[in-house]
């Protein structure tokens, strides 16, 4: 079976480096705005880390441009299983282009391809304050002049995500990672995470690698 990654969102993601000896086979699109990959590349030049060669850029405004169009033209390829990671971008698209995102995944993906991302709760958005962290967190996003602008409500990931296609097969809020990882043999939490966030592994269709 032949796995492409798709990077949707990448940032400074460094995944295509860190696993760069251990990937011999998977293609790795790391889909962001020419600005930031441009920022991105220059760091790792100055620093003389090469580019793997399994690793394509591709620009893109998620706002204005066609994700399909754009891939194709870079070599995407959409009979093969792809795991899709969408990190950090969903709350900051309007809904109209989260919902062609996520139509594009479905419509232009292989049988058992998967999709990763998160997203913050609605509430955050009406400034509710009802998680930890969550004033500080939202002060600070709207200061960089680039707010957020999309959720989903509490409890609606499985309809949302349903009926655009998707099967929701593991959902986890800050506390489950709290629960997993950050709790201490005692039973005390060892430190906390931003309540606002939440993070989906979902499947096309129902259908799971």
């Amino acid at each position: 079976m032949c796995i492409r990654d798709r990077l949707l969102g990448a940032g400074f993601d460094t995944r295509a480096w860190r696993f760069a000896n251990r990937n011999q086979s998977t293609t790795v699109f790391e889909l962001d705005a020419p600005t930031t990959q441009q920022d991105k590349i220059k760091e790792f030049r100055k620093k003389d880390i090469p580019i793997p060669r399994e690793l394509v850029f591709v620009p893109i405004d998620f706002d204005r441009q066609d994700i399909h169009n754009v891939l194709s033209r870079a070599g995407y390829k959409q009979d093969l299983t792809t795991l899709f990671i969408w990190e950090g971008v969903s709350m900051y698209l309007t809904a109209q282009a989260v919902d062609n995102t996520l139509e594009f995944i479905r419509s232009h993906a292989a049988p058992g391809s998967r999709l990763a991302f998160d997203y913050i709760h609605a509430s955050v958005l009406r400034c509710e304050n009802r998680y930890y962290g969550e004033k500080g967190i939202f002060d600070t996003i709207h200061k960089t002049g680039e707010g957020w602008t999309f959720g989903v409500e509490d409890g609606e990931i499985e309809p949302f995500l349903a009926a655009r296609g998707f099967k929701c097969d593991k959902h986890f809020t800050s506390s489950d990672l709290e629960r997993a990882y950050l709790t201490n043999p005692d039973g005390t939490l060892h430190a906390r995470i931003n309540g606002t966030h939440c993070i989906v592994l979902a499947s096309i269709n129902g259908v799971k690698i």
